[in-house]
């Protein structure tokens, strides 16, 4: 579908209509300046809730909140449908609603995405869901003076891209926003969607089998490799493995539970950070957890695998595996 609904937010009276259209990718919403729909409000927890959309059906699952969510009166329970035009009270007195994908206005096709080397006025479509930024020979767009790759660009049907930079948490970017690569600036801008070919479904983005054994006779041991291909890599470190199995658990869980590949596999840092190292180690795990993820994308993609199969955001993380297999 061209059109999504849309997240209304309350406004004072008299004030401009406001919504946040919901894609395909989850909204995170919360407190915290880290989220992508931050609400200032001391009912909102800091990580409060997702919200996305399946077709033109939306949902949304709570992430533990302090307050709850509730849909028409009814507290949510881990996930729930969001009925257009029921009030979502987040929190004990904040009220949005959804409403219905409006109709398209007469302005020709939606707009697709192009990153614009802002020095140069050049722009380069972003084709497929991957382009990559930097030196190496698997650059899209070539950048001397920094690393073979230092940024990977994935875009989504519903015009938003996100933004990945070694182990920092990957960004969110709409049309408009500016970012730097190697001391160079650029910007996302609006495309010809008419030349840019179909995009390719989540579901086959990552044609990746994970196998995992905790208490295999040679110690612990995840293998990731290729379900059409002869590719394949052994993970031996402890942590890295306790990690993979860890992401690959909770995707099979979710999608045993039947939700959407949109949203399978989320998990809060918290529960790795405490999955891996202890409850003693929240603290300060925040930055332990950056590394470790940096250091297991980083063997992936020296092995020929796309890193991006362990996605990180602000405060969440998860592993996107085609079948999953835990000893």
């Amino acid at each position: 579908m061209d059109r999504y609904p849309e997240l209304v937010i309350p406004h004072v009276d008299g004030g401009a209509r406001r919504g946040v259209v919901i894609g395909t990718r989850h909204i995170s919403v919360g407190r915290g300046p880290d989220n992508d729909l931050v609400l200032l409000d001391p009912q909102i927890s800091r990580h409060h809730a997702l919200i996305w959309c399946v077709g033109d059906r939306v949902f949304v699952r709570d992430l533990g909140s302090a307050n709850g969510t509730f849909i028409a009166g009814e507290r949510v329970v881990d996930t729930a449908e969001v009925p257009y035009g029921a009030p979502l009270v987040l929190g004990k007195t904040l009220e949005l609603r959804v409403d219905p994908p409006r109709a398209p206005e007469l302005v020709g096709r939606p707009a697709a995405v192009a990153v614009e080397d802002v020095q140069t006025g050049i722009r380069r479509p972003l084709h497929g869901e991957q382009f990559r930024i930097g030196s190496g020979p698997q650059a899209d767009l070539r950048l001397d003076g920094c690393a073979p790759v230092a940024a990977t660009l994935y875009a989504y049907p519903e015009g938003v891209v996100w933004l990945s930079r070694g182990d920092e948490d990957d960004v969110l970017l709409q049309e408009g926003d500016a970012f730097e690569v190697g001391g160079s600036p650029f910007r996302i801008v609006t495309a010809d969607a008419t030349r840019l070919p179909t995009a390719q479904s989540e579901t086959d983005a990552l044609s990746y089998r994970l196998r995992v054994e905790l208490d295999g006779p040679a110690g612990p041991m995840a293998v990731v490799s290729q379900r059409h291909g002869h590719a394949s890599h052994t993970i031996t470190a402890e942590n890295r493995v306790v990690l993979l199995y860890l992401l690959g658990r909770k995707a099979e869980d979710d999608r045993q539970s039947g939700l959407a590949p949109a949203v399978q596999g989320w998990c809060a840092d918290e529960d790795i950070i405490v999955g891996v190292w202890g409850r003693s180690a929240l603290p300060s795990g925040s930055n332990r957890l950056k590394v470790l993820v940096h250091r297991v994308r980083k063997e992936l993609a020296e092995q020929g695998f796309e890193s991006w199969c362990i996605e990180k955001r602000a405060g969440m993380i998860r592993g996107r595996f085609a079948q999953v297999e835990l000893g």
